[in-house]
């Protein structure tokens, strides 16, 4: 009786399928390998940083006198932000924009631009050809250099090209040359904006765009009706300042993060408390390191529903047990928690709240394979819905459940992986400070068609391709 005792145990623990769940570098064998996204080398790039101003009537509202204004503030202090670098030989240059692209200048360009209204001077705005400039070395800053026409059919193939690339714009691109073709050979339209930009995101370049709402005293000039409308912000209402942008694009990803953190730091005390800096973060990572993941059972589900969190990663790893009394009392719910440290680059971007609408989370079958799918039966995994808890926090509602079925229980693992949503057309700052008509003084403190210049590049960019939280799971019967 004492040997026969030990053997009725472990047949009926047999026959409840309570097998050990298959160890994590067996389950993890299965996980596809990802490769890094590659950059192309900085050694086809020259150590220079150049600015593209656009020197458009409308932009001498942004001007005063002193030079005191955050506008003028912000062109001195890019002649610095490349000091935080190792090697402090970074050459600065000056380029201005109106129709053409013209010769490269000496970075004293910018503190005569700060004060000096009679710089802006255009008639026209091509925007989509200073982008373009940005593949193309540019000529030497000599008394014969000339103002080059940019076209799409040249190439850097051969030249490197400068490092650093910001084009500083009320982002109003303004042609004469417009083309129903969009060929964009001589800029266009705000699709032939986003079209360079898209180029360069294609090519593997890291970017982004950063707002500034600044104080303004001028003509904002209509691109519908092409009549200049005087228009003054209120000092007391920084939701009044009219924005600028610096578009800002390197081939070379990882220096220029560097570069736009640097910025970022000497920008922000020239702003008014309320009046955050904004960024469309196009390259730039998300998170700061790995997210971390828990399971959380609600009262009236432990009955069903055992969890553990076990060591090991990152990613986190975590372990649940089902009963398999599951298929017949369906599915039962419980929550998975994800703690992330969202970076500034994303805080920039969007507010905790639209960062966390901004993630689609899926589930991926890891393990078994396909061949021993059809021997057992297998806990199903399904999401329901995410919300934000706390800062950094988001729930993560699922139910887990043994299906109906003939076949043994047994274990399933699982990748759970947020992305960013691309779905989204644009994070919300960019639909606020955006208007399709710029006939009347009451939107002066928005941007004609920015929305469009900057619809859905995240779907051309190395952020769609970004794992923000990820996170394995091994589920079996309890």
């Amino acid at each position: 009786m004492l040997l026969v005792l030990p053997l009725i145990v472990l047949l009926s623990l047999s026959a409840c399928g309570t097998e050990s769940p298959p160890e994590w570098n067996k389950l993890l064998a299965h996980v596809p390998s990802t490769t890094p996204t590659e950059f192309p080398s900085a050694s086809l790039t020259t150590n220079e940083l150049v600015i593209y101003l656009d020197t458009s009537a409308s932009m001498a509202g942004y001007v005063t006198k002193d030079g005191q204004s955050i506008f003028g503030k912000t062109l001195r202090e890019l002649r610095y932000a490349t000091g935080t670098f190792g090697n402090s030989d970074v050459k600065v240059s000056v380029r201005r924009i109106a129709s053409d692209v013209g010769p490269a200048l000496t970075d004293m360009e910018l503190t005569n631009a700060s004060q000096d209204q009679g710089v802006y001077r255009g008639g026209e705005t091509n925007l989509a050809g200073a982008i373009t400039a940005f593949k193309i070395p540019v000529p030497g800053n000599n008394k014969q250099s000339t103002t080059i026409k940019t076209v799409a059919s040249e190439t850097t193939d051969l030249e490197p090209v400068p490092r650093f690339h910001i084009l500083v714009t009320d982002g109003v691109q303004s042609t004469k040359q417009g083309s129903v073709t969009h060929d964009c050979t001589a800029g266009s339209d705000q699709f032939c904006v986003r079209q360079k930009i898209g180029e360069l995101l294609a090519a593997n370049w890291g970017g982004c765009v950063l707002g500034i709402r600044a104080d303004f005293h001028g003509k904002v000039y209509s691109e519908v009706n092409h009549s200049a409308i005087p228009y003054d912000t209120r000092p007391s209402d920084p939701t009044s300042f009219r924005p600028f942008y610096l578009y800002i694009f390197s081939p070379d990803a990882h220096a220029l993060d560097s570069l736009v953190n640097s910025l970022k730091d000497r920008l922000r005390p020239l702003l008014p408390q309320s009046e955050p800096l904004r960024e469309l973060n196009l390259s730039f990572p998300y998170t700061n390191g790995s997210a971390e993941f828990d399971a959380v059972i609600p009262k009236e589900t432990k009955a069903f529903i055992e969890r553990s969190k076990d060591r090991g990663g990152p990613p986190s790893r975590l372990t649940v047990r089902v009963d398999v009394d599951t298929e017949k009392s369906g599915a039962k719910p419980f929550s998975i928690v994800a703690k992330l440290q969202w970076s500034n680059h994303a805080l920039d971007t969007a507010t905790e709240p639209e960062l966390a609408q901004l993630l689609s989370w899926n589930v991926e079958p890891i393990y078994p394979q396909d061949a021993e799918r059809n021997r057992k039966r297998f806990p199903e995994l399904k999401i329901l819905g995410t919300h934000v808890d706390a800062p950094g926090q988001i729930t993560i509602e699922a139910t887990a459940g043994f299906p109906a079925g003939t076949e043994k229980p047994s274990w399933c693992g699982y990748d759970l992986q947020g992305r960013l949503n691309l779905n989204q057309a644009s994070p919300s700052w960019i639909k606020e400070w955006s208007i399709d008509l710029d006939t009347t003084r009451e939107v002066g403190n928005r941007t004609f068609n920015l929305e469009t210049a900057l619809l859905g590049l995240w779907n051309s960019s190395m952020a769609k391709n970004q794992v923000v939280a990820e996170a394995y799971l091994r589920i079996g019967p309890k």
